[in-house]
Order: C-alpha cells, then sequence, then structure tokens
C-alpha cells in the first residue's frame, strides 16, 4: 500500500494544491519499507491527481484541500485524511496505528481512521 503526504520540510504542508514537494511511503505489514520523495512542478490539481494514481497512491494524507480535489480523489479510490497538523514522522506513526482522523494534530491521537487494507 501507498500512502502520501504533502510536505513542507518536515511538516505536513498546509495547502496541498500548493505544496512543493510529495513524500511517498510504501508500507507493508504496517511498516514503512520505502519512501520516495516527489517535487511537485505543476500547480494542476489533475497533474497532482495523475501522479497520485501513477505511483498508486491509496491514502493521502493531507492539510488544507480543495472540495473539489478531494471528491476527485475519493471518487477514484484513494483514502483522504485531510485538515491534520503536524510532523510527517508522526502523522504516519499515527496513520499506521490507525490513530489519525480528519482535522487532526500529530500531538493528538484521535479516534481510529476507516483506513483501508494495510
Amino acid at each position: 500500500m501507498k500512502v502520501a503526504i504533502p510536505r513542507f520540510r518536515e511538516e505536513v504542508a498546509p495547502c496541498f494544491e500548493y505544496s512543493a514537494n510529495i513524500a511517498i511511503f510504501t508500507i507493508r505489514g504496517r511498516k514503512v519499507v520505502a519512501q520516495r520523495g516527489f517535487p511537485l512542478q505543476s500547480r494542476d490539481a489533475l497533474d497532482r491527481f495523475r501522479l497520485l494514481r501513477d505511483q498508486q497512491v491509496k491514502t493521502l494524507i493531507c492539510g488544507g484541500v480543495q472540495d473539489f480535489f478531494e471528491d476527485l480523489l475519493r471518487a477514484n479510490g484513494i483514502y483522504v485524511i485531510s485538515w491534520v497538523s503536524g510532523s510527517v514522522d508522526e502523522l504516519l506513526d499515527l496513520f499506521l496505528r490507525d490513530r489519525l482522523s480528519p482535522g487532526g494534530r500529530s500531538t493528538h491521537a484521535g479516534p481510529a481512521s476507516p483506513a483501508p487494507d494495510k
């Protein structure tokens, strides 16, 4: 399974559409087995969608995201956990433990999220 997190330095980027970089993590057995970073040259939402689709991303963890884009992702089978904030490492850890929910912070362990199979 692949999880994508747009980043600004070591934090989740505040807005997916304007982030300059995205990290894509490959997860097996609730452990990260690979990580790859992608610079995001285009601000076009469809280019960002194509990258996620081509990389076979199943979950996007992000800060702010426009409703249109979130709907497009969900309609194409990508689970979206939006409006979160905190460090990429902490958010990924919460996700791996099924403790990340939309609108959450890395310092807050919310209820288990309905994440897809890992």
